[in-house]
């Protein structure tokens, strides 16, 4: 199922704002959705699993807690337009395998409903950050189809 991208970012500010209470000041998340891909379809709570791992393996753990963001970006990629949905964490840093072959199930989940929706076209990678914050960067890559 399908919906715009600006519900699937509500529905993560409500979910955010809940685990604000468990975390209190610990948490501290900023999203970045440009008014243009608002209306832009996208797979129904693609991005909760991979902001349950950045609090669950990033934040969590880390004494301080940490930043997150959520963004989504328009990229030029060969001529092509795409559509980057990125969750950074600055936590401890994640304990999820990393690279394209994760073995956690919502990694696992999301990894499928992208092959079932858009083949090979589509993709889910994670990387560690070091400078100038530490963390963990989950990044989708899909063709971007604006409504």
């Amino acid at each position: 199922t399908l919906h715009p991208l600006g519900t699937e970012f509500d529905r993560l500010r409500d979910y955010l704002a809940l685990m604000a209470v468990r975390m209190g000041p610990r948490l501290q998340a900023s999203f970045e959705l440009p008014e243009a891909l608002a209306g832009t379809p996208v797979p129904a709570l693609l991005l909760q699993p991979l902001v349950e791992n950045a609090i669950r393996h990033g934040l969590e753990p880390a004494i301080d807690g940490g930043q997150l963001r959520i963004e989504a970006r328009r990229v030029e990629v060969g001529g092509t337009a795409r559509l980057h949905l990125r969750v950074f964490d600055s936590g401890s840093g994640s304990t999820v395998p990393l690279g394209t072959t994760g073995t956690g199930f919502g990694l696992t989940q999301v990894r499928e409903r992208l092959s079932t929706l858009y083949g090979a076209d589509a993709s889910l990678s994670l990387s560690r950050t070091d400078a100038p914050s530490r963390g963990t960067l989950a990044l989708i890559d899909l063709p971007l189809n604006t409504p």
